[in-house]
């Protein structure tokens, strides 16, 4: 009899044992459903401030882009007051207003530039080719031979001093 008790009480040390096992399991099973969750959470923390120091640093590169953009607007429109001076000394009133007033939408273009940020400016640019399409496509392309033709003498010269 007390074999038969000894085997019951062992029996059921291992039964409670077994309950204790699975319950510890279970717990192990949704303790690992908790850190998955905790996992999901960190990676999308990560990604926010992944994607939140991109932005940044797309920002940070394009103000440095718009200074050197504002910088060179600068430069073209000293040139065009430059060139309706020279126009006005030598007596010739039609290429000079008209330079000068190239000069005038060079300046607003330049102070635009410099005061708006850049979503403002990307907003307009967009609203403006929604507005005149022909324009802006045609601004575009006298932009892109502009900039080839600059790119080209520039390589030459460079090429010229070496």
């Amino acid at each position: 009899m007390s074999d038969t008790h000894s085997r019951a009480s062992s029996d059921g040390r291992a039964s409670s044992e077994a309950s204790v096992g699975n319950a510890s399991v279970g717990n192990g099973s949704g303790q690992s459903g908790i850190d998955r969750e905790e996992i999901r959470q960190q990676a999308a923390e990560v990604g926010d401030e992944l994607r939140e120091a991109a932005q940044q640093q797309a920002e940070s590169l394009l103000d440095r882009q718009k200074a050197a953009a504002v910088d060179q607007a600068e430069r073209f429109t000293t040139v065009l007051h430059k060139m309706a001076d020279e126009f006005e000394r030598q007596e010739q009133p039609y290429f000079s207003g008209c330079v000068s007033e190239l000069a005038k939408r060079s300046d607003a273009f330049t102070r635009n530039l410099r005061e708006r940020d850049l979503t403002t400016l990307l907003e307009q640019t967009r609203d403006y080719g929604r507005q005149h399409p022909a324009l802006f496509l045609g601004g575009a392309v006298a932009a892109g031979f502009m900039l080839s033709r600059f790119l080209r003498s520039s390589s030459q010269d460079d090429m010229r001093n070496h």
